[in-house]
Protein backbone atom coordinates (compact mmCIF):
# COMPACT_ATOMS: atom_id res chain seq x y z
CA UNK A 1 0.00 0.00 0.00
CA UNK A 2 1.53 3.10 -0.60
CA UNK A 3 1.33 6.28 1.29
CA UNK A 4 0.53 9.33 -0.06
CA UNK A 5 1.77 12.43 1.38
CA UNK A 6 0.41 15.75 1.36
CA UNK A 7 2.19 18.86 1.22
CA UNK A 8 2.88 21.37 4.02
CA UNK A 9 0.05 23.81 3.16
CA UNK A 10 1.81 27.40 2.63
CA UNK A 11 1.70 29.88 5.63
CA UNK A 12 -1.35 32.62 5.02
CA UNK A 13 -1.21 35.38 7.54
CA UNK A 14 -3.97 36.14 9.35
CA UNK A 15 -4.64 40.09 9.40
CA UNK A 16 -7.05 40.65 12.42
CA UNK A 17 -4.78 38.48 14.71
CA UNK A 18 -1.78 39.98 13.76
CA UNK A 19 -2.87 43.83 13.93
CA UNK A 20 -4.42 43.05 16.84
CA UNK A 21 -1.86 41.39 18.19
CA UNK A 22 -1.72 41.30 22.21
CA UNK A 23 1.42 42.56 23.59
CA UNK A 24 2.30 42.82 27.34
CA UNK A 25 4.58 45.68 28.58
CA UNK A 26 7.83 44.87 29.33
CA UNK A 27 10.02 45.88 32.07
CA UNK A 28 13.62 45.93 31.49
CA UNK A 29 16.85 47.65 33.87
CA UNK A 30 19.80 48.42 32.51
CA UNK A 31 22.97 49.96 34.06
CA UNK A 32 26.05 51.69 32.93
CA UNK A 33 27.63 49.13 31.90
CA UNK A 34 25.18 48.02 29.42
CA UNK A 35 25.84 51.29 27.80
CA UNK A 36 29.29 51.65 27.37
CA UNK A 37 28.52 47.76 25.84
CA UNK A 38 26.04 49.40 23.05
CA UNK A 39 28.39 51.94 22.35
CA UNK A 40 31.45 49.29 21.99
CA UNK A 41 29.32 47.06 19.92
CA UNK A 42 28.81 49.67 17.07
CA UNK A 43 32.39 50.87 17.04
CA UNK A 44 33.08 53.76 19.55
CA UNK A 45 36.63 53.62 20.67
CA UNK A 46 37.94 52.11 17.61
CA UNK A 47 40.49 53.95 15.78
CA UNK A 48 38.87 57.23 13.48
CA UNK A 49 38.12 60.13 13.22
CA UNK A 50 35.74 59.71 16.15
CA UNK A 51 37.75 57.89 18.39
CA UNK A 52 38.94 61.34 20.98
CA UNK A 53 35.69 62.83 20.63
CA UNK A 54 33.31 59.65 21.34
CA UNK A 55 35.43 58.98 25.03
CA UNK A 56 32.47 60.20 26.47
CA UNK A 57 30.58 57.39 25.69
CA UNK A 58 32.15 54.58 27.56
CA UNK A 59 33.25 56.39 30.76
CA UNK A 60 31.38 55.40 33.51
CA UNK A 61 30.07 57.88 36.05
CA UNK A 62 27.87 61.31 36.09
CA UNK A 63 29.13 62.43 32.51
CA UNK A 64 28.35 59.17 31.04
CA UNK A 65 26.81 60.31 27.47
CA UNK A 66 24.00 57.59 26.38
CA UNK A 67 24.02 57.60 21.88
CA UNK A 68 20.27 57.90 21.19
CA UNK A 69 20.72 54.92 18.69
CA UNK A 70 20.82 52.29 21.78
CA UNK A 71 16.77 52.75 22.07
CA UNK A 72 16.52 50.11 18.96
CA UNK A 73 18.29 47.29 21.16
CA UNK A 74 16.12 47.78 24.62
CA UNK A 75 13.33 46.56 26.19
CA UNK A 76 13.14 44.30 22.70
CA UNK A 77 10.86 41.74 23.77
CA UNK A 78 10.26 38.10 22.33
CA UNK A 79 10.24 36.99 18.68
CA UNK A 80 6.57 36.80 18.52
CA UNK A 81 6.22 36.48 14.99
CA UNK A 82 7.63 32.93 15.83
CA UNK A 83 4.00 32.17 17.13
CA UNK A 84 1.99 30.05 14.56
CA UNK A 85 -1.26 31.39 15.19
CA UNK A 86 0.21 34.82 13.16
CA UNK A 87 0.57 32.81 10.00
CA UNK A 88 3.41 34.41 9.61
CA UNK A 89 6.57 32.70 7.75
CA UNK A 90 9.40 34.03 10.52
CA UNK A 91 12.09 32.11 8.53
CA UNK A 92 11.71 34.53 5.18
CA UNK A 93 10.90 37.71 7.39
CA UNK A 94 13.76 40.93 6.75
CA UNK A 95 14.45 43.83 8.99
CA UNK A 96 13.83 46.55 6.16
CA UNK A 97 13.05 50.10 8.05
CA UNK A 98 13.71 51.32 11.10
CA UNK A 99 13.27 55.02 13.66
CA UNK A 100 13.56 56.39 16.36
CA UNK A 101 12.07 59.39 17.85
CA UNK A 102 13.86 60.80 21.07
CA UNK A 103 11.29 63.02 23.41
CA UNK A 104 14.60 63.34 25.85
CA UNK A 105 17.98 61.99 25.89
CA UNK A 106 18.24 58.58 27.39
CA UNK A 107 19.48 58.00 31.04
CA UNK A 108 22.54 56.28 31.46
CA UNK A 109 20.93 54.05 33.68
CA UNK A 110 17.33 53.18 35.19
CA UNK A 111 14.53 51.06 34.59
CA UNK A 112 12.49 51.17 31.38
CA UNK A 113 8.80 50.15 30.51
CA UNK A 114 7.98 49.15 27.15
CA UNK A 115 4.39 49.02 25.04
CA UNK A 116 4.53 47.39 21.83
CA UNK A 117 2.04 47.42 18.93
CA UNK A 118 1.35 46.82 15.55
CA UNK A 119 0.35 49.65 12.93
CA UNK A 120 -0.06 48.27 9.49
CA UNK A 121 0.47 45.28 7.15
CA UNK A 122 0.58 45.93 3.70
CA UNK A 123 0.33 43.25 0.83
CA UNK A 124 2.52 43.90 -1.77
CA UNK A 125 0.89 40.68 -3.25
CA UNK A 126 0.90 37.07 -3.89
CA UNK A 127 4.74 35.97 -4.28
CA UNK A 128 5.78 39.48 -3.37
CA UNK A 129 5.34 39.56 0.53
CA UNK A 130 3.75 41.75 2.77
CA UNK A 131 5.31 44.99 4.90
CA UNK A 132 4.63 44.89 8.27
CA UNK A 133 5.07 48.18 10.37
CA UNK A 134 5.27 48.16 14.27
CA UNK A 135 6.14 50.45 17.15
CA UNK A 136 7.60 49.95 20.55
CA UNK A 137 6.99 53.24 23.35
CA UNK A 138 10.10 53.19 25.45
CA UNK A 139 9.23 55.81 29.00
CA UNK A 140 9.99 55.64 32.14
CA UNK A 141 8.67 56.83 35.74
CA UNK A 142 8.89 60.86 34.08
CA UNK A 143 7.10 59.85 31.19
CA UNK A 144 7.76 58.74 27.21
CA UNK A 145 11.72 58.97 26.44
CA UNK A 146 11.53 57.55 22.76
CA UNK A 147 9.61 55.74 20.50
CA UNK A 148 11.25 53.02 17.85
CA UNK A 149 9.44 51.80 14.56
CA UNK A 150 10.52 48.81 12.60
CA UNK A 151 8.87 47.69 9.40
CA UNK A 152 9.70 43.98 8.60
CA UNK A 153 9.46 42.65 5.29
CA UNK A 154 7.70 38.89 5.39
CA UNK A 155 8.47 37.29 1.76
CA UNK A 156 6.62 34.10 2.82
CA UNK A 157 3.35 36.10 3.57
CA UNK A 158 2.56 38.38 0.18
CA UNK A 159 -1.65 37.34 -1.06
CA UNK A 160 -3.08 37.40 2.57
CA UNK A 161 -5.72 39.80 0.73
CA UNK A 162 -4.83 43.14 2.74
CA UNK A 163 -5.07 46.47 1.95
CA UNK A 164 -1.61 47.55 -0.80
CA UNK A 165 -1.31 51.12 -0.77
CA UNK A 166 -0.89 54.06 1.96
CA UNK A 167 2.31 53.15 3.59
CA UNK A 168 5.13 55.33 4.81
CA UNK A 169 6.60 57.58 2.35
CA UNK A 170 10.26 57.57 2.40
CA UNK A 171 12.64 60.40 2.14
CA UNK A 172 14.26 61.14 -1.23
CA UNK A 173 17.89 61.18 -0.99
CA UNK A 174 19.13 64.74 -3.26
CA UNK A 175 20.00 63.61 -6.93
CA UNK A 176 20.96 66.94 -8.13
CA UNK A 177 23.74 68.21 -6.15
CA UNK A 178 26.65 66.46 -4.11
CA UNK A 179 26.01 65.70 -0.53
CA UNK A 180 26.80 68.80 2.15
CA UNK A 181 28.78 66.86 4.30
CA UNK A 182 30.80 63.26 4.67
CA UNK A 183 32.60 60.77 6.91
CA UNK A 184 33.82 57.61 6.86
CA UNK A 185 33.99 54.89 9.63
CA UNK A 186 34.60 51.65 10.29
CA UNK A 187 32.21 48.74 11.07
CA UNK A 188 33.26 46.30 14.17
CA UNK A 189 36.21 43.67 13.32
CA UNK A 190 35.58 40.51 13.35
CA UNK A 191 36.28 39.82 17.10
CA UNK A 192 33.99 42.51 18.10
CA UNK A 193 30.61 40.54 16.97
CA UNK A 194 28.19 41.66 19.88
CA UNK A 195 25.68 42.06 17.21
CA UNK A 196 26.45 39.48 14.76
CA UNK A 197 23.23 37.81 12.81
CA UNK A 198 22.08 34.87 13.49
CA UNK A 199 22.43 31.94 11.05
CA UNK A 200 18.96 31.22 10.36
CA UNK A 201 18.51 35.47 9.59
CA UNK A 202 21.27 35.08 7.70
CA UNK A 203 19.45 32.56 5.10
CA UNK A 204 16.81 34.76 4.98
CA UNK A 205 18.61 37.88 3.54
CA UNK A 206 20.43 35.82 0.90
CA UNK A 207 21.40 38.01 -2.13
CA UNK A 208 23.77 37.94 -4.78
CA UNK A 209 25.64 40.51 -2.42
CA UNK A 210 26.70 37.97 0.17
CA UNK A 211 30.22 37.89 -1.07
CA UNK A 212 32.18 38.25 2.49
CA UNK A 213 33.44 35.98 4.63
CA UNK A 214 33.05 38.09 7.51
CA UNK A 215 30.31 37.97 9.51
CA UNK A 216 27.15 39.90 8.67
CA UNK A 217 25.98 42.48 11.42
CA UNK A 218 22.74 42.94 12.67
CA UNK A 219 20.75 46.06 11.12
CA UNK A 220 20.54 47.53 14.53
CA UNK A 221 24.32 47.42 14.53
CA UNK A 222 24.27 48.99 11.04
CA UNK A 223 21.60 52.05 12.49
CA UNK A 224 23.76 52.46 15.22
CA UNK A 225 26.76 53.38 13.06
CA UNK A 226 24.80 55.62 10.46
CA UNK A 227 23.56 57.61 13.83
CA UNK A 228 27.10 58.03 15.06
CA UNK A 229 28.37 59.40 11.41
CA UNK A 230 24.91 61.74 11.54
CA UNK A 231 25.34 62.99 15.11
CA UNK A 232 28.67 64.22 14.09
CA UNK A 233 27.93 65.87 11.29
CA UNK A 234 24.13 67.46 11.85
CA UNK A 235 24.95 67.83 15.56
CA UNK A 236 28.36 68.38 16.15
CA UNK A 237 28.34 64.95 18.46
CA UNK A 238 25.50 66.35 21.10
CA UNK A 239 23.51 63.39 21.37
CA UNK A 240 20.67 65.77 23.12
CA UNK A 241 20.01 67.83 19.97
CA UNK A 242 18.98 64.89 17.95
CA UNK A 243 15.12 64.16 17.77
CA UNK A 244 14.53 61.45 14.87
CA UNK A 245 16.67 59.44 12.92
CA UNK A 246 15.29 56.95 10.49
CA UNK A 247 16.43 54.92 7.62
CA UNK A 248 15.50 52.29 5.10
CA UNK A 249 18.12 48.92 4.81
CA UNK A 250 18.74 48.31 1.39
CA UNK A 251 21.52 45.30 1.34
CA UNK A 252 24.21 43.64 4.28
CA UNK A 253 26.77 44.61 6.00
CA UNK A 254 29.53 42.61 7.44
CA UNK A 255 32.26 43.46 10.10
CA UNK A 256 35.50 44.64 8.71
CA UNK A 257 34.10 47.04 6.07
CA UNK A 258 34.20 51.07 5.65
CA UNK A 259 30.55 53.10 5.81
CA UNK A 260 30.30 55.76 4.24
CA UNK A 261 27.57 58.27 5.59
CA UNK A 262 26.54 61.60 2.76
CA UNK A 263 24.14 64.18 4.44
CA UNK A 264 22.42 66.77 2.51
CA UNK A 265 20.91 69.43 4.61
CA UNK A 266 17.30 69.71 3.24
CA UNK A 267 15.74 72.20 5.87
CA UNK A 268 16.24 73.61 9.28
CA UNK A 269 16.74 70.98 11.89
CA UNK A 270 16.77 68.37 9.20
CA UNK A 271 18.40 66.50 6.61
CA UNK A 272 18.51 63.50 4.17
CA UNK A 273 21.17 60.83 4.28
CA UNK A 274 22.39 57.55 2.92
CA UNK A 275 25.27 54.70 3.50
CA UNK A 276 27.13 53.16 1.17
CA UNK A 277 29.68 50.19 1.81
CA UNK A 278 33.41 51.41 0.25
CA UNK A 279 34.76 48.17 -0.48
CA UNK A 280 32.03 46.55 -1.95
CA UNK A 281 31.00 49.90 -3.69
CA UNK A 282 27.04 49.31 -2.89
CA UNK A 283 24.66 51.42 -1.04
CA UNK A 284 23.67 49.78 2.17
CA UNK A 285 21.48 52.06 3.69
CA UNK A 286 19.51 55.01 1.77
CA UNK A 287 15.91 57.15 2.58
CA UNK A 288 17.87 58.42 5.74
CA UNK A 289 15.93 61.16 7.77
CA UNK A 290 17.46 62.91 10.23
CA UNK A 291 15.70 66.15 12.74
CA UNK A 292 17.80 68.10 15.06
CA UNK A 293 17.88 71.05 17.38
CA UNK A 294 20.30 73.90 15.55
CA UNK A 295 21.50 74.29 19.24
Amino acid sequence: MTTKTTAAAPYKLDYKTVKNWQFDPLVSRYTQTDVISYAKGIGVGMAGPLQAEESKYLLAGDHLAVLPMMAVVMNQGEMWTQDPRTGIDWTKTVHVEESITLERPIPSSGELTATFGVDEIYDKGEGKGALMYEHRALQDNNGLVATVNIATYLRGNGGFGGQTTGGPKPTPVPDNRPADAVIKLSTPTSDNTTYQLGPEFVEAVKTELLTSSAPMLRGVCSFGIAGRAVLKLTCDNQPARLRHLGLRYVAPVFCDETLETEVWFIGPGKAAFRVSCLERECLVMTNGLAEFDLQ
